[in-house]
């Protein structure tokens, strides 16, 4: 082929391209727009009463949850947890929503998901500044975290939950070939979700998103401890849905203590979601049992990240310390273990020791620049995470930075752990069993592949994991292995970007999956449905096996001679097959 026909096909293929895009957008209907008063204390300018030693629960008023920003100390808002009767309450509006919602259309249910998807476009730096003010991280970490992978669960349920949840017609197999066979994705009614305080946009918008596109309505059970933006989260989603002409009531958000959670998985939703750690998932996974409400739990986990001796450092220290300090380590998905080759090890411990060093900590809000790690949401988990690093220490680690919470010289209410970094550690210590959910850098050392792979499969936890190698089909193959729901060849927790690939763990990390397919049909009844394919063919119950039975011998050799006919290979058994029913039918 001439450079010159070459050249001509690839403007071809760039205008063809070009002309489908334009299309697209020609043909898809302007979302409609709407207005959410951002809330106050969202202003980084604001500020409030700094309380001394905050918690969200006060003794001498117990209803209430106190929402405080955990950077600042600030006191933003009390808020009332709500009672057991008014959970029923909201419950039974749930379902008169939901029984009008699941007669609309794929259609208009994208149009709520576009709509949704233009507020957060225009709307992400407020969105982020109230997650920043709840939970004390970064605007970068809540732009990760929060509204990219919110518009990615968007995106990809726009342009495929309809295919997905289309008729799904299935081979009836050689005996039935008379018939149609489909699965009808059929709507369970009301779901609910229980879901962690650490990215609190996206953890209570996601399942949301995926109960919508399903035909549900949905309960959320957000965390006590983001309890005041949560307030906010829920007015944008009703509010989204009443401007496209539906019953706000279709989607609920409550904020409350254990009682509260426990209510919402027994009020009669017929599905639940739960984020959160392995003890409380236990609980959840009892109650629901009494009820019979099936569950996916996603319990946390202790993700590894491999690096082989010939791993890219340049490109994966970046990632590595992404994974580590993200969100100040309170990610599910974040990086609690790496496993690193011997023969980089000391390299790699150097340069982590130079970067973690330089890591600054404070509010993003208040402070405004100069901060890489935000605070820690809750304010109770301290001693925890000392205990669990000098245990290491105790054992034979060596501790290079931090380990111990960070007294802010400014912020002196504020919630910090220092940035931490913990080499030399080894599987049998605790920390390399047990979920952080920190900024705390674990490294520990292995031999080659095979070591690796123990060593990494050692722990309770599933969820994620990473291997980095320029031997991209060596790294392939130990994913492979590894004890794990999710992996990740020279890259950290993508599996969650790619909103088409399902989501969830093994061991410890729970079961089930949200996210893709499986998590979109998994918020349905799959009711299996035939129907006759042929025109005047219907199934018929021969003379012989007809009620009431004139010999059970003859019935026998028949329904013997048809299963070998169906399904025997040998034609000869075939052929003795056929002669034996026209024999059992002429007698």
């Amino acid at each position: 082929m001439s450079e010159a026909s070459m050249v001509q096909w690839v403007v071809l293929g760039v205008g063809a391209l070009f002309s489908y895009f334009v299309m697209n957008w020609l043909s898809t209907p302007s979302p409609k727009k709407f207005v959410v008063k951002a809330p106050e204390a969202a202003d980084p300018k604001w500020k409030g009463t700094i309380l001394e030693n905050p918690t969200i629960r006060n003794a001498s008023d117990p209803s209430n949850i106190v929402c405080y920003d955990p950077a600042t100390g600030y006191h933003i808002a009390d808020i009332p947890s709500p009672s057991i009767k008014e959970v029923g309450e909201l419950y039974k509006r749930t379902v008169a929503a939901q029984e009008k919602w699941a007669k609309t259309t794929f259609e208009q249910r994208r149009n709520v998901l576009r709509s949704l998807l233009a507020f957060v476009l225009e709307n992400q730096e407020t969105i982020c500044q109230v997650g920043c003010r709840d939970t004390g991280k970064t605007m970068i970490d809540a732009s990760l975290g929060e509204v990219i992978t919110t518009c990615a669960k968007i995106r990809w349920t726009i342009d495929n939950g309809e295919s997905t949840l289309a008729d799904d017609y299935r081979s009836p197999g050689l005996m039935m070939m008379y018939k149609n066979s489909k699965v009808v994705y059929q709507p369970l009614g009301v779901v609910s979700a229980l879901v962690s305080w650490n990215y609190p946009f996206h953890n209570a918008i996601g399942p949301v998103i995926s109960a919508l596109m399903s035909g549900n309505g949905i309960i959320v059970k957000c965390s006590e401890y983001v309890a005041w933006s949560s307030s906010y989260y829920e007015k944008i989603i009703k509010t989204c849905l009443s401007v496209n002409g539906f019953d706000p009531d279709l989607v609920q958000f409550v904020s409350g203590f254990a009682d509260v959670g426990e209510e919402v998985v027994r009020c009669g939703v017929n599905h639940v979601t739960f984020i959160g750690s392995p003890p409380v998932g236990k609980l959840v996974q009892r109650n629901a049992s009494d009820h019979l409400v099936p569950c996916v739990l996603e319990l946390g986990g202790k993700d590894c990240a491999i690096l082989l001796k010939d791993a890219d450092l340049v490109q994966a220290i970046p990632v590595l310390m992404r994974g580590v300090f993200q969100n100040c380590g309170q990610n599910c998905i974040g990086i609690e273990r790496i496993i690193l080759a011997k023969e980089i090890y000391d390299k790699v411990v150097d340069e982590m020791d130079t970067r973690i060093s330089k890591l600054r900590q404070g509010s993003i809000l208040a402070d405004s620049e100069g901060v890489d790690c935000g605070a820690m949401t809750m304010g109770n988990q301290f001693e925890r995470l000392e205990a669990l690093v000098q245990d290491a220490v105790s054992k034979g680690a060596r501790l290079l930075r931090g380990g111990k919470r960070f007294h802010h010289p400014v912020h002196k209410s504020g919630q910090y752990f220092e940035p931490t970094l913990l080499v030399d550690v080894t599987p049998e210590m605790e920390i390399a069993n047990h979920e952080a959910f920190a900024p705390i850098m674990v490294i520990m050392k292995h031999n080659g592949p095979e070591d690796a792979i123990r060593v990494a499969n050692l722990c309770p936890y599933g969820l994620g994991s990473s291997v980095f190698s320029a031997d991209k089909a060596l790294a392939e193959s130990m994913c492979l292995r590894l004890k794990v729901g999710m992996a990740n060849v020279n890259d950290f927790a993508v599996n969650y970007l790619c909103q088409g690939l399902p989501f969830g763990g093994v061991g410890i990390s729970g079961y089930g999956r949200f996210a893709g397919q499986e998590g979109l049909r998994g918020l349905c009844v799959p009711k299996a449905v035939t129907t006759d394919r042929i025109p005047g063919v219907k199934t018929p119950i021969p003379p012989i096996l007809d009620y009431p039975i004139k010999s059970g011998a003859k019935g026998w050799i028949f329904v013997q001679g048809l299963v070998d006919l169906v399904y025997n290979p040998e034609l000869v058994a075939k052929a003795k097959a056929g002669i034996d029913l026209a024999k059992a039918t002429m007698t």
